[in-house]
């Protein structure tokens, strides 16, 4: 008998132990971006190419550019949601400064949110309904000139009849 209690003390401690170990933080999760070219099709200069990766499914959008130390100039990626709504984003996880640029159904670059601070959990939205979030490297939309008003060139959006054939 006196056997079977300090086997069933010894199993408890055993478990208490392993419950009670750290656990290895979670690794994020693999997960492939499409990457394109896009445009930016300014109002008063040349057109802007950028290679974006597509955030086009829930868990791409979810993930987004977390994790990621660095961006390239000319570099970000594309949020696409199939359904027009008030965009909130966060920067939980992603240590790079960012410019958001939030784009309406027809392209047209609605808002700009610009460096975002990294890690932040603070929310930055749009006021409006917005298609898409174009997020670049921070200080990018002021060094290429985009601005409100300014066209996202991308066959998700439909583009009304403009110089998107310049």
């Amino acid at each position: 008998m006196k056997r079977a209690a300090v086997a069933f003390l010894m199993l408890v401690i055993v478990c208490a132990a392993a419950a009670c170990r750290p656990r290895r933080a979670e690794e994020p999760r693999e997960i492939v971006f499409d990457k394109q070219v896009v445009r930016v099709l300014r109002r008063k200069s040349d057109p802007v190419p950028l290679t974006v990766e597509i955030a086009d499914t829930n868990a791409k959008r979810e993930r987004g550019l977390m994790y990621r130390t660095q961006i390239g100039d000319g570099e970000g990626m594309l949020f696409l949601f199939p359904k027009a709504r008030v965009m909130t984003m966060w920067m939980a996880n992603t240590p790079v400064s960012l410019d958001m640029l939030f784009i309406a159904k027809n392209g047209k670059i609605d808002e700009i949110a610009e460096s975002a601070v990294p890690f932040s959990r603070d929310v930055i939205y749009s006021s409006r309904k917005v298609s898409g979030v174009l997020e670049l490297k921070a200080g990018t939309a002021e060094r290429l000139g985009i601005k409100v008003g300014d066209t996202v060139e991308h066959s998700f959006f439909k583009l009304e009849n403009q110089t998107a054939t310049r």
